[in-house]
């Protein structure tokens, strides 16, 4: 068992009062590897003011989720502060610079449960349920730590959480609304997909070498299975444009 922190105490407080307000559902729990073995989750980025991680959170009661929050996060003193309270982690920028002592790998290969978003950033109303080109580094962290990734459907944010028009900065993933934003009592449901190995994801064997497009490649192909997740709940499209590497004006 973990020791009491500020993550336990806001669970504690707030997680039942989330779960009802949000008539929140959680599907596949069986998926998740048992407690002590690390995994990382994989979620689509819904909605906004990270009203989907908080989901996710209240959802899983049996062990603490630990998210890799945007490398953008960490260069904004107060955020970076309030994420590492809560026992966070923050996004490499390039796959150089993940190792095996990376701090997330070390975190995944103790058997932490992880989470990331690998879109990197929130998108608006008119692009629900729409899944960007994700970046490659999820498939390093698990794989230099051996643990399977679990691509996870959140379903029903995007309705909750909308913005349907604002600011989109390059490389900055919280996008500023320019009207009044409101969390709405909506239904929220969450599947945990099964899990797959890096190399299943690679279509490598678990000898063969994995490189950058082997990475790419994996990152593509879990696109496809949370696809394919969403799908059973929404429509889903597919869209090639990074978008965390875009500004937009909406």
């Amino acid at each position: 068992m973990e020791n009491m922190n500020l993550y336990h105490w806001l669970h504690s407080h707030l997680a039942s009062g989330i779960r009802r307000y949000s008539q929140l559902e959680i599907k596949g729990i069986e998926h998740l590897p048992p407690i002590g073995q690390g995994s990382v989750l994989a979620c689509n980025h819904s909605g906004n003011f990270w009203w989907d991680a908080i989901c996710l959170m209240a959802g899983i009661s049996d062990r603490q989720v630990h998210f890799i929050a945007h490398h953008w996060d960490a260069s904004i003193a107060p955020i970076k502060w309030f994420l590492e309270q809560l026992d966070n982690y923050f996004l490499d920028l390039s796959l150089e610079d993940i190792q095996k002592n990376n701090p997330v790998v070390e975190a995944l290969a103790s058997g932490n449960l992880m989470c990331q978003y690998p879109e990197e950033s929130y998108h608006m109303f008119k692009d629900r349920y729409t899944l960007f080109r994700f970046s490659p580094q999820i498939l390093k962290y698990a794989h230099l730590a051996q643990v399977p990734i679990c691509p996870v459907a959140v379903i029903g944010i995007e309705e909750a959480v909308p913005t349907f028009f604002g600011l989109k900065f390059t490389g900055v993933p919280l996008p500023i609304p320019l009207h009044m934003v409101l969390i709405l009592p909506l239904k929220v449901t969450i599947e945990i997909g099964t899990s797959y190995t890096v190399e299943e994801l690679c279509g490598i064997s678990r000898s063969g070498k994995i490189n950058t497009t082997a990475y790419q490649t994996g990152a593509d192909t879990l696109r496809e299975k949370l696809a394919e997740l969403i799908r059973k709940d929404r429509p889903c499209r597919i869209s090639d444009i990074r978008y965390a590497q875009e500004s937009r004006l909406f």
